[in-house]
């Protein structure tokens, strides 16, 4: 939002004397009746009509009469420049979707967070989850339900243990109990009755304001009484944007303000160039689960203070009358949380703030430092030393390694978790491509017995050559000679397919050989089948798009570099950088941008980080990143059964090769010669992802998710 919107948003609160942020301001008034809030009874009172002034109205004709608006307003366009870490950017998850699997478990984890901060949880009885959007359309493919209820139960995206998630979640199903704040310390979860074929709701064909992965939150007590509710956006790369926790104490005020504010907050929306609506204005707390975890401007937006324990239920019921509308509100807002937050906290700035590649580069310039130089002197300013720089980093690059390693090293001729039973490659293609190597771990059981058989000394059991002589009387050389052809197996005879008397004889198999490109497309493969099965990878930028940075990476260490650690700080530095500015000038979601805002965002880091690796300028460097995504506008996002698999993890493989090919391309030609500059290619993003139908931003309604015929459902839209 620009500086004169959230001006004339400060003067509109204090006209309507709103004292706290709300979405409902700019949502429309529900005129559908109370039998839909039957279940949600509101007491002292609170009548239902009021309540129904916060929620959107979900019918069919008002949500289809603008494409626009059900497309959501959230952009990082608004803020003022790329003010978010590395380690916001990268950061250790688990598959398959950063936005349908890593935000939503993060959305869970901020609800339960404030229910504590606000004293609510231990009065929570019943609590409804309904999902919007994209994150509905896609079904359980993407694991949303999963994610979402362990984060319910506090369960970190970053610690928890990948083949727990699916036992849980079938646990819950099974006993009907949800723990709240499981994971929380000092014993403060609450066990609750959770039905989820009837308290988690899929609201296929309805979306909330903001943005299409939309997911809503309300927790009763024993009365049926609503407690607190807040709405989650999930906007990519498992970063989550919310409002402040409402509860029924501010339910009354807040009715009240909402319709006096409602025209001209639309206004304001209008004006702010598709900006955020006025309570979640950069209301983004970089994946902290605590908002007071978020240090200096990286907190922003309402906050949620602990309440005053009541004395008991029926004082704390009494707090939703409206004699007690003058009394301190538990949720304040930004500006006054930031001036107490002030008086306690020293807040944290990047040193070199940027807000496009233009500026980026002139920094670069300025100060004579390469890009990850600039990048790593920001991290100091958010706060982190050397030594925190250097281990968080580090700990990256070995994650990435290990989702590839548990890729290679699955089973041969197993499959993938989902209804398409797709089949995994990556162990199979590694191992052709390093039978050739040296010991190594893609060995196969029957490999390894056999080595163990060959270097056995017990000569009774030895095997024979075919010359009679036991293996074990031959020289080490001829032994491991005979073990690595027999690695390699027998070839069967040359299959020929056509008539080969024809005039125009049929060409026999053959392979061209592009090791750089064969082991790059592997390594890709591998974290994305690491992905598709729900294991542990690093969002970069997404999951959808995970193992493209990993796959350049890896390809540079192993192949590349003459100094790994260096390249290693150079390359994810560089690669941030580069995501922060497609995370402030267009997306990084599928949902809002497509496959383009993951693969193609994704393609354009490693191209540039990869440059930066091979000693280039940083003209040249957003040269690279500039081409990585130029040929990438458009690509849509079409997952097949809402898996993210196909086409997803072919994309990645590809994506990784264009990446070396986009940075080979800069690196040949002559400096400042080209016509399209990085900041216009991100401009022709944003203009290409808000053109594109909605079908075709993961929402498996269009493209290979229709037009293929497993007539596999993945959801079902309302009649």
């Amino acid at each position: 939002m620009s500086r004169t919107a959230v001006k004339q948003l400060n003067l509109l609160r204090n006209a309507v004397g709103i004292t706290s942020r709300r979405v409902t301001t700019r949502w429309q008034t529900n005129t559908v009746g109370t039998n839909q809030l039957r279940w949600g009874r509101i007491s002292a009172g609170i009548s239902s009509r009021r309540l129904q002034t916060r929620y959107l109205s979900t019918t069919p004709a008002s949500l289809n009469s603008n494409e626009d608006a059900q497309s959501g307003t959230y952009s990082e366009t608004d803020h003022e420049h790329a003010v978010i870490s590395t380690f916001d950017l990268f950061s250790v998850g688990i598959g398959p979707s950063s936005s349908h699997t890593v935000g939503p478990m993060r959305a869970g984890g901020i609800f339960v967070a404030d229910l504590v901060e606000a004293g609510l949880l231990d009065k929570v009885h019943k609590i409804r989850i309904s999902i919007y959007g994209s994150l509905a359309l896609t079904g359980e493919g993407h694991m949303t339900p999963s994610a979402l209820l362990l984060g319910l139960e506090s369960a970190s995206v970053e610690t928890v243990d990948t083949s727990y998630v699916p036992t849980r979640f079938t646990q819950i199903k099974k006993d009907k109990k949800l723990f709240l704040g499981h994971g929380l310390p000092e014993g403060k979860g609450k066990e609750i009755d959770f039905d989820y074929e009837r308290d988690f709701k899929w609201e296929w064909g309805k979306k909330l304001p903001v943005h299409s992965n939309g997911m809503r939150f309300m927790v009763f007590d024993d009365q049926g009484t609503l407690l607190a509710t807040n709405d989650f956006f999930s906007v990519g790369g498992g970063f989550v944007v919310n409002g402040a926790l409402s509860t029924a104490a501010t339910a009354a005020a807040e009715s009240q303000a909402a319709e006096l504010a409602a025209a001209d907050s639309k206004e304001l929306q209008t004006e702010g160039n598709g900006g955020h609506p006025a309570d979640l204005a950069e209301n983004l707390f970089y994946k902290e689960i605590r908002r007071a975890d978020a240090a200096g401007d990286r907190r922003t937006g309402s906050e949620i203070k602990p309440l005053d324990e009541a004395a008991d239920e029926s004082t704390a019921l009494a707090n939703t009358s409206p004699q007690m509308g003058t009394k301190s509100s538990p949720i304040t807002s930004a500006a006054s949380e930031t001036e107490a937050a002030g008086t306690e906290t020293t807040s944290t700035q990047p040193r070199y703030p940027f807000r496009d590649a233009r500026s980026l580069l002139a920094l670069c310039h300025k100060h004579n430092l390469t890009i990850a130089q600039l990048v790593y002197e920001n991290e100091k300013g958010h706060g982190y030393t050397d030594d925190e720089i250097y281990r968080k980093l580090m700990n990256i690059w070995e994650v990435m390694d290990d989702s590839i390693l548990e890729g290679v090293q699955a089973p041969l001729d197993t499959t993938l978790p989902g209804s398409l039973k797709l089949h995994r490659r990556a162990p199979a293609l590694y191992k052709r491509l390093t039978r050739g190597l040296y010991p190594s771990h893609t060995q196969s059981p029957s490999s390894a017995k056999l080595h163990a058989q060959l270097t056995s000394s017990n000569n009774d059991s030895s095997p024979t050559s075919s010359a009679g002589t036991a293996i074990s009387e031959l020289p080490k050389k001829e032994v491991a000679a005979l073990n690595r052809r027999s690695a390699v197996g027998r070839r069967g005879p040359l299959r020929i397919h056509g008539d080969v008397y024809h005039p125009i004889r049929p060409t026999p198999l053959r392979r061209t050989t592009f090791p750089a490109m064969d082991y790059l497309s592997v390594y890709a493969i591998a974290v994305n089948e690491t992905n598709a099965a729900g294991g542990r990878i690093v969002t970069a930028p997404t999951n959808g798009a995970a193992g493209i940075i990993p796959a350049v990476l890896k390809y540079t260490v192993e192949f590349v570099s003459d100094d790994v650690e260096r390249d290693i700080l150079t390359f994810l530095l560089t690669a941030s950088a580069i995501g922060m500015l497609y995370k402030r000038g267009a997306t990084i979601s599928a949902a809002e941008g497509g496959c383009m805002a993951e693969v193609g965002v994704a393609c354009s880091m490693a191209a540039g980080a990869f440059a930066a690796c091979m000693g280039a300028s940083p003209e040249v460097i957003e040269q690279a990143a500039e081409i990585g995504i130029e040929h990438n506008l458009g690509l849509t996002c079409d997952p097949i059964a809402g898996l993210v698999q196909a086409p997803c993890i072919e994309r990645n493989a590809l994506g990784a090769v264009k990446a070396i090919s986009s940075a080979n391309l800069a690196l040949s030609s002559e400096a400042g010669t080209p016509k399209v500059r990085l900041d216009d290619a991100i401009r022709a993003m944003r203009v290409t992802a808000q053109g594109m139908r909605n079908e075709f931003k993961e929402t498996s309604l269009s493209g290979l998710a229709t037009s293929v015929p497993l007539n596999i459902p993945v959801s079902q839209p309302d009649c």
